[in-house]
């Protein structure tokens, strides 16, 4: 979003951070927002309506009356870059000028990491809790030793760490966030199911999304393979 907001100065691009001044604070670190307005929700019972969580799974895009042109768009995870060639399709018609292809600073140096065989994947901030600090730290390390190496061993080892971590990263979220429910309460029904806006079941669906890519790599590595490599 920086990048565009470099690029489009008559586009309002806007980040909400649904979990804490803390991870927004962290975003706005990470990804050097200048541009960008970042902020984020007060309490869960902020929580927008009709969309929750997005994280990977697209933007929200509205014209300048406020009406909406997307209340969902398609998401990174599922097609790429495509992705955000199809936002950019949808703006173009909202604004007088085309959007110019052109290069910020940041992309400058992330595209200059892009095939690196010595390029390095950053650990996250911390998210407060100890245990999943630690385990972002550990997965950091395995996408690391892939991008040097990307055998079949170290592709399968990072497959089971993702699978790992997900799994009681997910664990934790409805400890502390409930099965959907505002507010941060955890739902007193054993049968409560997540909703489909709220910040677990987008979560899940991009761990889901992230093991299906790792999985499918995977599965192509292991089909180049030579017997008994």
């Amino acid at each position: 979003m920086e990048a565009w907001a470099r690029t489009i100065p008559n586009v309002q691009f806007i980040c909400v951070c649904v979990e804490s001044k803390q991870v927004a604070t962290s975003f706005h670190r990470m990804f050097n927002f200048q541009k960008v307005i970042n902020g984020y929700i007060p309490s869960r019972g902020y929580m927008p309506r009709g969309y929750g969580q997005l994280g990977c799974s697209g933007f929200i895009v509205s014209d300048r009356e406020g009406c909406f042109v997307s209340r969902k768009t398609a998401a990174y995870l599922d097609i790429g870059e495509a992705a955000f060639e199809y936002v950019e399709s949808l703006l173009v018609p909202l604004i007088a000028a085309p959007i110019a292809k052109t290069t910020s600073a940041n992309d400058k140096s992330s595209s200059k990491s892009k095939g690196d065989p010595k390029a390095k994947v950053e650990a996250p901030a911390s998210v407060g809790v100890d245990s999943m600090d630690d385990e972002h730290k550990e997965c950091t390390n395995s996408f690391n030793k892939v991008i040097q190496n990307p055998s079949k061993e170290n592709m399968r080892e990072l497959y089971g760490i993702l699978k790992s971590h997900f799994d009681h990263e997910e664990e934790v979220m409805k400890k502390y966030f409930g099965n959907g429910t505002e507010n941060g309460q955890h739902s007193s029904s054993s049968t409560a199911q997540p909703s489909s806006f709220s910040s677990l079941t987008s979560h899940m669906k991009d761990h889901q999304r992230m093991l299906s890519i790792a999985s499918s790599e995977l599965e192509r590595v292991s089909s180049c393979s030579l017997p008994g490599k």
